[in-house]
């Protein structure tokens, strides 16, 4: 289940200032892909927090004209606030309760404006989530404390997700997390009698999948359900660990349909160290590279070498 933290934006531009004594910056450990990104949606949320600006001023102006005859007052947030906000008549015999009362419209506006903010937080949380394969909770804008005219800047939300991360950067964590599935994919089971070895210029993979034994009976080889999630995790950790990128997935296998697998030939890998693919009825991977320095390389960088059978 994913989790949420709330934010308490005031006046000042760091929506953090309320629940972090420090405030840190850290742009120099995203990129300038990542940057381009936040500073687009952070334009674009302008743009729109200024036509909600535009407007709440033209109906708190026109509310303003009502001052005689209701009794309101306007909370931290904008919103209007009067003992019955509904009571169109208010004791007159004429016909002024079908005229249209701004205070609704107002209100609504301060909802918009709250929706705007809030959306931009966890667009640029999703971004990094989505692009690092990180795991940030979403954040909560406290409604209660957020002002019209507030402008939000992306930075903060950096902070606040690299704060998350103990300091470290996106790549760093993404790394770490990626690391840890990858070695808990190639862990042999208990009763497991190989594990991950370096050939030359192949990586052999034991034991990582298996296929569907309904669909064996017919010859065909379709990863099982289950296991699905084994072959991305270990597609993710070969384009790491061989061209140091975070991308990696089944998509890098050329003319790959998990539904109907090959174990007779390789695939052709899209990354530039590790070149091939091939499976095994018995669940077995092998990866070849374009060297056996390239292999040696990516067996080390995934911290293969450190893998060791269970004790009998």
């Amino acid at each position: 289940m994913q989790t949420t933290t709330s934010f308490k934006p005031g006046n000042a531009p760091d929506l953090l200032s309320g629940i972090l004594s420090v405030q840190v910056r850290n742009e120099d450990k995203i990129t300038e892909q990542d940057r381009l990104f936040c500073q687009n949606q952070q334009d674009m949320l302008y743009k729109t927090l200024d036509r909600i600006d535009h407007w709440y001023a033209i109906f708190k102006e026109e509310a303003e004209q009502y001052r005689t005859e209701r009794d309101f007052s306007y909370d931290d947030n904008g919103k209007i606030s009067m003992r019955d906000l509904y009571s169109l008549r208010n004791g007159k015999d004429d016909y002024s309760h079908n005229e249209f009362k701004p205070f609704d419209v107002l209100n609504d506006l301060v909802d918009k404006n709250r929706n705007a903010n809030s959306n931009f937080a966890n667009r640029i949380i999703a971004y990094f989530n989505r692009t690092y394969n990180v795991s940030v909770p979403e954040q909560r804008i406290d409604e209660k404390t957020l002002r019209m005219g507030f402008r939000p800047v992306y930075g903060t939300y950096v902070d606040a997700v690299i704060e998350h991360l103990g300091g470290k950067s996106f790549r760093e964590t993404a790394v770490e997390e990626l690391l840890a599935r990858v070695s808990k994919v190639v862990k042999p089971s208990c009763w497991s009698k190989v594990k991950t070895e370096l050939k030359k210029d192949k990586i052999v993979f034991p034991e990582i999948i298996r296929f569907d034994d309904f669909y064996l009976q017919y010859n065909k080889c379709q990863i099982s359900y289950n296991y699905g999630g084994e072959l991305e995790t270990l597609c993710a950790g070969i384009a790491y660990g061989a061209d140091d990128v975070l991308c990696g997935s089944s998509d890098m296998i050329i003319r790959f349909n998990r539904n109907d697998v090959s174990v007779s030939d390789w695939y052709d890998l899209t990354t530039t160290n590790a070149e091939q693919i091939r499976f095994y009825k018995n669940g077995r991977i092998d990866v070849k590279f374009k060297d056996s320095t390239a292999a040696e390389s990516c067996f080390k960088r995934l911290r293969l070498d450190e893998i060791t059978l269970p004790e009998n």
